[in-house]
């Protein structure tokens, strides 16, 4: 059993996503790549100092093993250190302490055959889910994938486009509705 501890990470892109979230990927070295592999679902744990204090938030993996990427999406929150810090401070070059992944909800039976799939979610709760409707509709071939996603308006939509594209990609089976419950 290895040893939880933070490894300084390089930001290697910081993406907009909406007016108030980004889309963090972080470089992990060689070295490292054993320590963070993850499942689809999982989350990472930053550590910053602000005002000589310690700050740590996790923040949920939104990429999926099968990218090669490290990416979390990060919502900027009313009074919120790290998230404002990210989605204003925050630039590629950068150094997080980072944790390892973590969490347990993830896609618990690895069987490839048919499944259908149906997960709710809201605003930046669709950061888990981006994870695993990626890893389902490239893995599992004969699966079916149905997303109900909240927001207040179109412009709220965290990876609007990117689902767009899994929707064209995957048109026989993923669906998704979208529910607005203010437009601006």
């Amino acid at each position: 059993m290895s040893v939880l501890k933070f490894y300084p990470l390089k930001v290697r892109e910081v993406r907009p996503e909406t007016a108030d979230c980004v889309s963090v990927l972080l470089e992990v070295p060689a070295e490292l790549s054993e320590q963070f592999m993850f499942a689809p679902g999982q989350y990472l744990t930053f550590r910053r100092h602000f005002d000589h204090a310690e700050v740590r938030r996790s923040y949920s993996i939104c990429s999926s093993p099968h990218e090669g990427e490290l990416r979390v999406a990060i919502k900027k929150v009313e009074q919120g250190k790290f998230s404002t810090f990210a989605n204003v401070e925050l630039k590629a070059g950068d150094l997080l302490d980072v944790m390892p992944p973590m969490g347990n909800f993830t896609i618990k039976n690895k069987e490839k055959k048919h499944k259908e799939y149906l997960a709710f979610a809201a605003g930046s709760g669709i950061t888990p889910i981006m994870s695993i409707m990626k890893t389902v509709l490239a893995e599992e071939p004969d699966s079916g994938f149905t997303l109900i996603y909240g927001n207040l308006s179109k412009k709220s939509i965290i990876f609007r486009e990117a689902i767009e594209e899994l929707k064209n990609q995957y048109l026989q089976r993923l669906s998704i509705y979208h529910i607005i419950s203010r437009e601006y």
